[in-house]
């Protein structure tokens, strides 16, 4: 792994998650890496005959230690990529998913489907994310909405409802989402009981937040605990409204495209940031797929050929980085889905216009950005 700075450090044991109000946030959950994982291996006998005791020790080592620990404890904005996938179905990724964790703060942006379940796999406690962010209303940026919002309320049953931001529209996702697990919100507190589940933790409260349509344009829409999310607009035929994000801390900073094609005001709004996180459509692999798709029965080669005006190229986002100044680009939405061998090709025009540090992200890739510094390190949390 290429890193800034490299951080050989082998993780300890991990921390509790406690209920949010009650004493300090702690963002990582005991087990957040299955237990069952803990009882593969040895002989097929002795799988066959564990003792209570053996399959109990396995549990409880893994509700009270977790792996990534460690890669928390320095002051640092962290982004985890916790999505990198698209639409197309594609078995190494899910729909995207960007995390920060900052000081106090935990900040989610998307919830693409399957991302609630890469976040819990981290060892990221949900219960502890401050807020979401939409870029905007396409299916694969919100369909684990739903999911996320109850993994946040039953996690360690919190008292007031995940807070929501997004552009205008984002009040009418909110209230479908939350109109959809109405009966789920019965059943558990029939079942757990109103101590274990407070009625007032379930949901979403939508917070909306209107730059016009302006690309230049952005807003300040969120500030808690030294960070602060600076909202933009972004072009992404059809889809109006859609923003990307540039979150703040101290003297560090991430721009988070969303989908979005090639704009002046990416570079703008990129400008001196320590990382890029880009969206990105490979048009000649896209092109190919949608010839090679021609005589299927399905809709494949049309659509695979219609995505290519929505979403910026692999070397377009290269040179936003480089003209923006920004030394660390991981690409993420990858499009079209691709098997590792074909991650070099995907990216050989961005390597050609781009020095930096660039690479295709992975669900659970964490970039560190260490505080009072222009260093960098990045680890995998689900490989």
């Amino acid at each position: 792994m290429d890193n800034g700075k490299r951080n050989n450090e082998a993780p300890d044991s991990g921390e509790q998650t406690t209920k949010k109000g009650i004493s300090r946030r702690k963002f990582l959950i005991g087990g957040g890496v299955g237990a069952a994982g803990l009882l593969v291996g040895g002989g097929l006998w002795y799988r066959n005959n564990l003792p209570d005791s053996a399959i109990e020790s396995a549990f409880n080592r893994a509700l009270s230690s977790d792996r990534n620990r460690n890669y928390f404890e320095e002051d640092a904005l962290h982004v985890i990529t916790t999505g990198t996938g698209a639409p197309l179905p594609d078995p190494n990724r899910v729909g995207p998913q960007a995390v920060v964790v900052a000081g106090d703060q935990m900040l989610v942006f998307d919830t693409g489907p399957g991302s609630t379940r890469q976040l819990a796999l981290t060892g990221l406690s949900i219960s502890s994310v401050n807020a979401l962010f939409l870029t905007h209303f396409h299916s694969d940026h919100i369909s684990d909405l739903g999911e996320l919002m109850l993994q946040h309320w039953t996690g360690t049953g919190v008292e007031e409802p995940l807070q929501i931001y997004g552009p205008p529209g984002v009040e009418e996702v909110v209230a479908g989402f939350v109109a959809a697990y109405q009966p789920d919100r019965g059943y558990r507190i029939d079942h757990h009981g109103a101590d274990v589940m407070p009625p007032s933790g379930f949901g979403g409260v939508a917070h909306t937040f209107d730059i016009g349509t302006d690309l230049m344009a952005s807003e300040v829409v969120y500030e808690a605990g030294g960070v602060q999310v600076i909202a933009f607009n972004v072009d992404h035929p059809p889809v109006v409204p859609a923003v990307g994000f540039r979150v703040n801390y101290k003297d560090r900073s991430v721009m988070i495209t969303g989908d979005t094609i090639y704009s002046d005001s990416l570079i703008h709004h990129a400008m001196g940031a320590d990382l890029m996180v880009s969206d990105a459509l490979n048009h000649k692999m896209s092109q190919m797929l949608s010839e090679a798709g021609e005589d299927m029965e399905n809709n494949l080669s049309s659509i695979t050929e219609d995505i290519q005006e929505s979403h910026i190229k692999p070397e377009e986002a290269a040179f936003v980085a480089k003209e923006a100044g920004v030394p660390v680009l991981m690409i993420t939405h990858v499009l079209p889905p691709v098997p590792d061998f074909l991650k070099r090709p995907f990216l050989r025009d961005a390597r050609a216009v781009y020095d930096g540090h660039l690479q295709m992200a992975n669900d659970g890739t964490l970039i560190s950005l260490p505080v009072n510094s222009d260093q960098f390190s990045i680890h995998e949390l689900l490989g």
